[in-house]
């Protein structure tokens, strides 16, 4: 997708109904459709009427010389007039055929939706095609899919980590704010909190397309993290932080990082605040944990780094008088 002027999405649906959409108008259509239930129905109906004004054996109606007929024979007054009976029954016909269609359509071409939201705990849910997404404290997802369409859109408020599978029944696109996420077969951690000035997406496997409808971004691989200024509206790359879906697994890999950062991790995760007194801010730290509580992990720390731990209640304090 390159740089250009936004799309006129009334002429894009046009071309796609009538194939005559290049592969990346066909994506923005899908993308459009995923946005919301109306928009997919909204091109769906336009695909039937398409359908209807074509003639079994694949050609158009002449929609003027049609009318040139009819109108000739209202000025020449040679109407056939149908009885009674036979406008009765078509009249049947019609409802019935429109009751038919509208139960098909709902049945096959509605999308699905479903609305997550966490608090103080991180959740998980299993969609219907095997995407997993865990949600961390404070955030919020709104899903609406189509399997049929292979169609679906994840708009994003806060933190998640999405395992999406090779074999995937649906095309997923996250949004959040103006910017979207692309999967191509992968597991991908997006953190978009609101008050934050950056969007940041990790990738731990796989790669995903990283942009905004107006600029194509920036592909993403595993190991890592693009950024997206939301004041600049620019994209950039750095190395994924290896316990970035920690809030998810309770694993981490601490490999010589400082004690201030390390700590500044885990009281997000457990949601307890963990200081650092006096000098030693940046001792370094080498170790990994694994589904341990807070206590065993800041416990094994100060036995590392010679540190004494206290807990006051609010918040839990390491001191020390340096580093072994």
């Amino acid at each position: 997708m390159s740089q250009q002027e936004p799309y006129d999405i009334e002429d894009l649906i046009g071309k796609h109904i009538t194939g005559e959409a290049t592969a990346e108008e066909k994506q923005v259509v899908l993308e459009w459709c995923a946005l919301s239930a109306d928009n997919q129905k909204y091109v769906d109906h336009a695909q039937l009427i398409f359908d209807k004004s074509q003639l079994e054996d694949g050609h158009v109606y002449d929609v003027v010389a049609a009318w040139e007929k009819v109108k000739d024979k209202i000025e020449s007054g040679r109407i056939r007039k149908l009885p009674v009976i036979n406008l009765w029954r078509i009249a049947a016909s019609l409802l019935l055929i429109s009751v038919l269609s509208y139960f098909l359509y709902w049945q096959f071409f509605t999308a699905e939706q479903l609305q997550l939201a966490s608090e103080d705990e991180v959740i998980t849910q299993a969609l219907a095609d095997n995407t997993e997404i865990s949600l961390n404290k404070n955030s919020s997802v709104d899903v609406t899919y189509n399997e049929r369409k292979k169609t679906g859109i994840i708009k994003l408020t806060g933190e998640a980590t999405l395992t999406i599978a090779p074999d995937k029944k649906v095309n997923w696109v996250v949004q959040t704010d103006d910017v979207f996420i692309r999967d191509i077969g992968t597991t991908f951690n997006v953190k978009a909190y609101p008050e934050t000035d950056f969007i940041e997406v990790s990738v731990l496997e796989g790669e995903v397309q990283f942009y905004t409808q107006t600029d194509e971004g920036i592909l993403i691989q595993a190991g890592e993290k693009g950024l997206y200024d939301k004041s600049t509206k620019q994209f950039s790359k750095a190395e994924a932080d290896p316990n970035v879906i920690s809030y998810k697994t309770l694993l981490f890999t601490f490999n010589d990082i400082d004690l201030k950062s390390a700590v500044e991790q885990l009281s997000s995760v457990y949601n307890r605040k963990v200081i650092v007194s006096g000098n030693i801010e940046n001792c370094r730290l080498t170790v990994d944990f694994a589904n341990e509580d807070l206590d065993t992990i800041l416990s094994v720390i100060a036995e590392t780094l010679n540190l004494t731990v206290t807990d006051n209640g609010n918040e839990i304090v390491l001191t020390g008088d340096g580093c072994l």
